[in-house]
């Protein structure tokens, strides 16, 4: 085996090895917290508009206890218009800087528009929300990402959505560079060459529906896969986790079947969030994924990804992070693997408002290495 595939066969054990208990799901902040995706999101698998919890907990700087800064204990805003209506907002610029090893040249410097969302949340009443995210980004224009109506039960144990939904496959992340995301080679054209057959940050329409009891959750999909009327709606996705207060372990695949080409492409995989009792302000993540692409005509293409992060909170304003990444998009050719190293910090100066700071390195088999500075502006509210 090689070096690289007895490090992710390391997560891989890492991830199964992990023992539970009953308790409640941990999302990535629920690391530390031990709150599950809906106690902050109105989306039961994360992401998108807060509730009123998660505005509460992003006012006082990603923590449940108030701000002990004088300057912004005393912050009121609040994301709400009446009992019925929130609304919220994801402001990204990015700058990115990339050269590769041994030349003198910068081959990109440049400022990317990478987020613009408006969210708007409308309760009518505890057992339906409705969700509509409006989005902005230099390469993908003006969209409509999420869009769906969710029927649910009080609790939210139980959920139908219809919509447009984000696909439920493995850990929702905010980096969609990941190896066992979109990929993060090809540093001008966005990041490519990644796990994934979709782009994790966009909408596929059709349904979904999930539960938890105890320790234990499940969701599924079935969407169309890509455009409407091109194929019978055969894009499944199913995940399912068991939790507890200090860690998680989940599974889930993915399959996708164009009726109109023959073309197949199928994923699956394991995550898991681990936090140490002792030590609440540290974290450690990790994912690894597997699939196959069919082209329709009997040729097959095998891809593997993983990846590994730590991450320690300093306090409010200072989070420290460190990341490898690894890809292999055509595993029985040798020359397709690429690994990522990252050294990174989140500086949060004031309430909704994120300052992150990156260096990256990306090692190619076959292609000289490439070094990366990157600063990322996130504004939410």
């Amino acid at each position: 085996m090689s070096p690289r595939w007895t490090c992710a066969a390391l997560i891989v054990a890492s991830v199964a090895g992990v023992v539970v208990k009953p308790g409640s799901t941990l999302p990535l902040y629920g690391a530390r917290t031990g709150l599950e995706c809906r106690a902050c999101h109105f989306d039961p698998n994360g992401g998108g508009p807060r509730n009123d919890m998660g505005f509460l907990y992003a006012r006082q700087r990603h923590e449940l206890t108030p701000d002990p800064n004088p300057r912004w204990g005393d912050v009121a805003a609040s994301n709400r218009v009446g009992d019925a209506l929130s609304f919220g907002t994801n402001v990204r610029l990015l700058y990115l800087s990339s050269r590769l090893a041994g030349s003198g040249v910068t081959d990109v410097s440049t400022f990317f528009q990478m987020q613009g969302a408006l969210h708007a949340t409308f309760q009518p009443h505890p057992r339906l929300t409705l969700v509509m995210s409006r989005d902005f980004g230099e390469f993908s224009g003006d969209k409509t990402r999420d869009l769906f109506g969710m029927v649910h039960s009080a609790s939210g144990r139980f959920y139908v959505k219809a919509g447009r939904l984000r696909r439920i496959y493995g850990l929702r992340q905010d980096d969609h560079t990941a190896g066992t995301r979109a990929g993060f080679l090809r540093a001008a054209a966005g990041g490519t060459s990644g796990l994934l057959p979709f782009d994790p940050r966009d909408v596929d329409s059709g349904l979904e529906v999930g539960a938890s009891y105890g320790a234990l959750g499940a969701a599924a999909t079935l969407s169309n896969g890509g455009a409407a009327f091109a194929n019978r709606a055969q894009a499944a996705s199913a995940k399912f986790t068991v939790a507890s207060s200090w860690a998680q372990v989940g599974t889930s695949v993915y399959d996708n079947f164009e009726s109109s080409s023959g073309r197949r492409k199928t994923r699956w995989g394991g995550y898991g969030l681990l936090r140490a009792p002792a030590f609440p302000d540290l974290a450690v993540l990790g994912e690894v994924g597997f699939g196959t692409d069919d082209d329709g005509a009997a040729n097959k293409r095998n891809l593997a990804a993983a990846f590994l992060e730590i991450d320690y909170r300093v306090n409010r304003s200072l989070l420290l992070r460190a990341k490898y990444d690894l890809v292999d998009v055509y595993r029985r050719v040798p020359g397709n693997a690429s690994e990522r190293f990252t050294a990174e910090t989140d500086v949060t100066p004031v309430p909704f408002a994120d300052l992150k700071l990156s260096y990256r390195r990306i090692v190619p088999e076959t292609s000289p290495d490439e070094h990366q500075v990157l600063a990322m502006w996130h504004f939410y509210f």
